[in-house]
């Protein structure tokens, strides 16, 4: 196919906003037309597809994320390898990753269009719109594809997969099978394959923890450090979450007891806690059952009357000796602390070389939210909620971040080799 030839296929699902508004396509003549020249097969795999959509629209970073690879995927299943949904196999899997890595000019567009676009009252497709984009501001530029992007590809599909065998649509997960060298970007000479994943090791996390914790038995002073350390690495929080900052009109806000709250979600009893966040959003985060516990034990040492929050309390989280509350320099003070209190331990009993690694990082305090991360993804949960509890704006940029499972079994497997 030439750089001339024409793109066969069309966008099929609208934005996050509007995906409800497709369900009977009245408001989308074009896509109606084109959809109704196609075998009933492939209709009935645009509405399954629309109805796994509108389960992610409260979400529009997600959402673009899988809207994007699946209607690339339906166009490819449909226009190139003439299949439908149901016949998905591990070899269209393995031709349709081959296909990313070398797609034809004609499914490369220079920029980034919209799908539709408004006329006369309705919806019509973009004819500018294609399923992959050059953002290269070179225009000779070839189109390339990172190994992120696969990854993420490959995260959309597989979600997308689990919905289709949950609604009896697919019988097996086409992916399962598919070779992981079918699903590798091109090598790229002048690119470090590994990317840096800045987290501490489960080993060094363990003894933070530890050492902490004794510290604070043995210290009350310390057990602002253990709690500080405690939060931020259990509910994903940067530094200046727990510190107040400056809302509308130059007002402070200030992290308060008030910020966790007990919810009933299908009659079972759920702690939250709520942060004003980067970019000035308020997000939502789980709060794990065992960190209740050093919840109760930090309101404890405060002095607090009740073991767990209740509704309306004012006082700060994280008190000053004033009565206000500590800032952001100050819980940065409190990681500095708690990291070089660990190394210390470490080189006392004998760890130099893993003490002088930690101390490397004492400024770093983000380790500690990509920590808790990354410890929750590969202790199974689910990426799309990770990210949501993170901040994030879409699970593409979590995945790329917070997640290195393959090469840490490679790893892990190059270690065991005999010499």
């Amino acid at each position: 196919m030439t750089s001339k030839a024409r793109f066969p296929g069309y966008p099929l699902f609208d934005t996050a906003e509007l995906i409800h508004e497709q369900a009977d396509l009245e408001l989308y003549p074009g896509l109606q037309a084109a959809l109704m020249a196609l075998p009933q097969s492939h209709r009935d795999d645009f509405h399954i597809a629309q109805r796994f959509l509108v389960k992610y629209s409260d979400v529009s970073g997600t959402y673009n994320r899988f809207r994007s690879e699946i209607q690339r995927f339906l166009n490819y299943t449909w226009h190139i390898a003439k299949r439908h949904l149901s016949q998905a196999d591990s070899d269209l899997l393995s031709s349709y990753f081959s296909f990313l890595k070398t797609p034809p000019a004609s499914w490369v567009s220079r920029g980034i269009y919209p799908a539709f676009f408004d006329s006369n009252d309705q919806r019509h497709q973009n004819p500018d719109w294609r399923p992959m984009a050059q953002r290269s501001k070179d225009s000779n530029a070839p189109y390339s594809v990172t190994q992120a992007s696969l990854n993420a590809s490959r995260t959309a599909l597989q979600t997308f997969f689990k919905y289709l065998m949950a609604q009896d649509y697919l019988q097996r997960n086409p992916l399962l099978d598919v070779r992981k060298r079918d699903r590798n970007a091109k090598p790229s000479l002048d690119k470090d394959a590994d990317a840096e994943v800045r987290r501490l090791t489960d080993w060094q996390w363990s003894y933070l923890l530890e050492t902490l914790t004794q510290l604070a038995s043995a210290n009350p002073k310390c057990e602002r450090n253990l709690f500080v350390i405690v939060t931020m690495k259990s509910l994903f929080l940067r530094v200046s979450e727990l510190a107040p900052r400056p809302v509308d009109r130059g007002q402070m806000r200030t992290p308060s007891f008030s910020d966790f709250r007990r919810t009933i979600v299908d009659g079972e009893a759920y702690w939250i806690y709520s942060i004003f966040g980067k970019g000035d959003k308020t997000r939502q985060v789980t709060l794990p059952d065992a960190y209740l516990s050093y919840l109760k034990r930090w309101r404890l040492h405060l002095g607090l009357t009740s073991p767990l929050p209740v509704p309306g309390e004012s006082t700060p989280i994280l008190p000053s000796a004033k009565g206000d509350a500590i800032g952001k320099r100050q819980v940065q003070r409190i990681y500095e602390q708690s990291i070089v209190a660990t190394a210390d331990r470490m080189e006392q009993e004998g760890y130099g070389d893993e003490a002088r690694q930690l101390l490397a990082i004492r400024t770093e305090t983000h380790y500690l939210r990509h920590t808790g991360a990354s410890q929750a993804i590969e202790a199974g949960g689910d990426i799309r909620h990770i990210s949501e509890e993170l901040g994030h704006a879409n699970a593409t940029f979590t995945e790329s971040v917070y997640v290195n499972s393959e090469q840490a079994r490679r790893r892990t497997e190059g270690r065991r080799r005999l010499v």
